[in-house]
């Protein structure tokens, strides 16, 4: 116990001295967010863009002046309609399976929890303006998945759990950018544009992927 307690004492004293020197950046952002799916089937066809949203916390250890390694933990809602030409045979939900009609769409509105691992570069303060760049992969894992659409006896479902459509990881690498304002000492606000294209299967039947450009707004400390 005495050991632990030696241990959690050096941690916070080394995290204490690290945010002291300047090396980690904290922040707090949201991403309003476009989504547009991608399928290799030519019997699934996506329809129309989605909108939604991405918020959480963002860290950056910099590990010299002006380059960074990129992190956080963030809510990211997302989603899109497809239509299926062919129809589904067994549609899973969470409390059965269903028949869907062909030329019938099925939309998804899905939240998972993303987690970025990349680089960040960044300037010299130019007045009050720093910009920087970011690329790397986002990690996802599902937190929830529903779906609206009707059946092969034309009864609809709105908002039903799918999660067993819906694959429980993710992934997709991102690129972006953009400018910070500095308020003064370590606080600023900055925004910047990002896109995202995810290269995993999203559901459980077709090769289902997504293209997502969002608006990054947020503060830094």
């Amino acid at each position: 116990m005495q050991k632990r307690l030696y241990i959690i004492i050096i941690l916070l004293f080394a995290a204490e001295y690290t945010i002291g020197q300047g090396r980690l950046k904290f922040g707090v952002l949201f991403d309003p967010t476009i989504t547009w799916l991608q399928s290799d089937n030519m019997n699934v066809t996506p329809k129309r863009i989605h909108a939604g949203f991405n918020f959480g916390v963002s860290v950056d250890y910099y590990f010299a002046n002006n380059y960074a390694f990129a992190t956080g933990v963030s809510l990211f809602n997302t989603g899109g309609t497809l239509t299926y030409t062919d129809g589904v045979a067994r549609f899973r939900t969470n409390q059965d399976e269903v028949s869907i009609k062909p030329g019938s769409d099925i939309t998804y509105r899905i939240q998972y929890v993303k987690i970025p691992l990349g680089l960040k570069f960044k300037t010299h303060r130019i007045g009050r303006y720093v910009y920087f760049a970011n690329l790397g992969v986002n990690p996802m894992a599902r937190a929830l998945a529903r779906a609206d659409f009707t059946d092969e006896n034309d009864k609809e479902y709105d908002s039903v759990n799918v999660n067993n459509e819906v694959n429980f990881f993710n992934m997709g690498w991102f690129f972006g950018g953009g400018a910070s304002y500095s308020l003064g000492g370590n606080a600023a606000i900055f925004a910047g544009i990002n896109f995202m294209s995810t290269f995993i299967d999203m559901t459980s039947r077709d090769f289902i992927t997504s293209r997502n450009l969002s608006l990054r707004i947020g503060v830094l400390f």
